[in-house]
């Protein structure tokens, strides 16, 4: 097998692709989603938040985690014909997790209470806890609903309980199964979306593998402080300064590209360490200030040196292919 080795691989993620989450990195694995419409033969629709992409079917969905007004949100399909049995051996699991949460000091259990929620879809479970041993103030929400074709995962921290409460099951209840008639309110998760109009704390991040050894991420954020400097910028100051000694670096193409109408740049370099190369392809945009509609993005794949003329036209062809969601319904 070959072996890459690992100072070209630290070095050429943290300049190009940097800032994707440990935490969305650490999410279960889902299956990946698709739609017939507007679909091309041969490829895939993912929606990612308040965005689109097409990718070839070789490309299978490893990772997607997203984030909606301070909470963390995910459905996914149910694998049993008995949800409400399926649904009680996951609840079961996480209450063994949250039980084995390290105690914050001064207070005497984890658990503060379970709740049912009988009005929140066919059946939704509650669980308030301390989930920061470090922070005895916070409490943390995390809700499992049946909502008949999915399941949905919650969780949400903050200082007071029903103002938390109340705020995700205003969440809970926007959520829509599927991905026909998008509108501009619409945040996609796998297998739906929560029709909320952007207000603050929104963030998206999808991980995918894909053919000839390609890794692909794409990460959304809102920023409320536009970066002076995009991946370009940073690839020129890392290499004016040297910033790894051993790594030899070839730009294959660089520049300004726009992207679903948003400005951003976008670099595709060869780096080498000890004869081995590797292939880097990114674009970002830096987004406006408290926007759901230009987020901070960033899109990029690391994969091994070879093949670059097929991995460049998957490259354009997904790039060319991101749009807003609601746009293309």
């Amino acid at each position: 097998m070959r072996k890459v080795p690992p100072l070209l691989i630290v070095v050429m993620i943290s300049l190009i692709v940097c800032g994707y989450p440990d935490a969305a990195e650490r999410k279960t694995p889902v299956k990946p989603t698709s739609t017939a419409k507007g679909e091309q033969p041969g490829m895939k629709t993912y929606y990612l938040g308040r965005f689109a992409i097409d990718l070839p079917e070789e490309f299978k969905l490893e990772i997607q985690s997203q984030k909606i007004q301070y909470a963390e949100v995910s459905d996914f399909k149910w694998k049993e014909r008995d949800r409400a049995k399926e649904g009680e051996a996951l609840w079961a699991k996480k209450i063994s997790e949250i039980k084995k949460l390290k105690l914050p000091k001064g207070k005497d259990r984890i658990i503060i209470e379970e709740v049912n929620f009988p009005n929140l879809g066919k059946w939704a479970k509650g669980v308030l806890y301390y989930g920061n041993y470090v922070s005895p103030r916070t409490l943390y929400w995390t809700v499992l609903l049946d909502h008949g074709d999915t399941g949905i995962w919650l969780q949400i921290d903050g200082i007071k309980k029903d103002q938390m409460s109340a705020h995700f099951i205003k969440l809970l209840s926007r959520y829509q199964y599927g991905f026909d008639n998008l509108t501009r309110d619409s945040f996609c998760l796998n297998h739906g979306r929560i029709e909320l109009p952007y207000l603050e704390q929104e963030r998206t991040y999808a991980r995918f593998a894909g053919p000839m050894g390609m890794k692909l991420r794409i990460e959304m954020n809102e920023t409320r402080q536009v970066e002076d400097v995009g991946v370009l910028d940073r690839l020129v100051a890392s290499l004016a300064t040297n910033f790894a000694p051993g790594v030899d670096v070839d730009k294959i193409r660089t520049g300004s590209r726009t992207v679903a109408g948003l400005p951003g740049q976008e670099i595709i370099i060869r780096g080498t360490v000890n004869d081995v190369s590797e292939l880097f392809f990114a674009w970002d945009s830096r987004g406006r200030e408290d926007s759901g509609e230009y987020p901070e993005i960033r899109i990029g794949i690391e994969c091994p040196d070879g093949n670059l003329d097929e991995k460049t036209k998957i490259w354009d062809a997904a790039l060319d292919s991101f749009r807003p969601a609601s746009k293309y319904q």
